[in-house]
């Protein structure tokens, strides 16, 4: 039997009629390209040297001086509240070395991006946003809040308000770094529940050294699946289908979350390198992760 037939015959099983199984299909279709992939020594874009300096002069120098003189802004200078709670970091990256800007208050970290990336005018939800990545052909870095991830709150995960944040900083920079290397070496960064998935694993397994399922699902908001949820990150990146293949792939994504979690344990698995863990996920599809247990 063919894998197209035997991935239609899964999505009947769980309801999908034809038309929503060719939803379905695309969506899940694997979009990265680990057969071309060889890892390799990752050189330094020629923007890092650049930002070497900047990261120096800002040990030494006070940040905001420092901001306003060497990165590109908006015509006003950049005024922080709390420039001692401001750093930035080269930081090397599963993708290579990259530069990270460090904004652990809410209120400099918008200051920041809305000087830097959106050149002083008003941003649209930039109050629901944590990070943000400056995509640029010469030039790339990421900003980044620690503001609960994905406005999940502490105490809802049994953990103190600080240590939470601590964490939430480190997901969001191993999320963001991921998107980066799968985009840059694997041919393809897109608004997927695949992507997301492989971006939240990096993260999470790198904060707490496990991936935590629950933490996933509570992101996406269908934790409580199957019952409805308002808040949550999921329809961002299902807005092309229909509702009836929506509630058919949060479905899916419960059983994949929970599969991924049992793979993380594995003894095997922890022996694997961050990049050999990341290959995996993305060398298998979001159905590939559902049949794995």
């Amino acid at each position: 039997m063919g894998e197209n037939k035997r991935e239609k015959e899964l999505l009947k099983s769980l309801g999908a009629d034809d038309k929503v199984c060719e939803e379905l299909l695309e969506y899940t279709k694997n979009r990265f390209n680990v057969d071309g992939y060889v890892e390799q020594e990752i050189e330094d874009e020629p923007f890092i040297q650049i930002w070497r300096r900047i990261a120096d002069r800002s040990k030494n120098e006070p940040i905001e001086e420092v901001m306003n003189d060497e990165i590109p802004h908006s015509d006003s200078p950049i005024k922080l509240k709390h420039p001692e709670l401001v750093n930035i970091e080269i930081y090397n990256s599963i993708a290579g070395n990259i530069p990270v800007i460090y904004a652990r208050d809410e209120e400099d970290f918008y200051e920041i991006v809305k000087q830097i990336i959106y050149k002083g005018k008003e941003a649209k939800n930039l109050e629901k946003t944590g990070a943000s990545f400056a995509y640029g052909k010469n030039n790339k870095f990421i900003i980044l809040s620690n503001k609960p991830y994905s406005n999940i709150q502490a105490e809802s995960i049994g953990l103190e308000e600080d240590q939470w944040r601590s964490f939430s900083v480190i997901i969001r920079r191993e999320h963001e770094c991921t998107h980066y290397f799968t985009k840059r070496f694997l041919g393809s960064s897109q608004n997927n529940m695949h992507d997301e998935l492989i971006a939240d694993f990096a993260g999470i397994t790198c904060a707490i050294g496990k991936f935590n399922a629950k933490w996933f699902l509570m992101g996406m908001g269908i934790d409580k699946y199957p019952h409805a949820q308002e808040d949550g990150r999921f329809p961002v990146y299902t807005t092309s289908l229909s509702n009836e293949a929506k509630d058919i792939l949060k479905r899916i994504m419960v059983k994949v979350a929970y599969n991924v979690e049992k793979w993380s344990e594995l003894e095997e698995t922890k022996m694997m390198s961050r990049n050999e863990r990341v290959l995996f996920l993305c060398k298998n599809s979001i159905l590939d992760l559902y049949k794995m247990y």
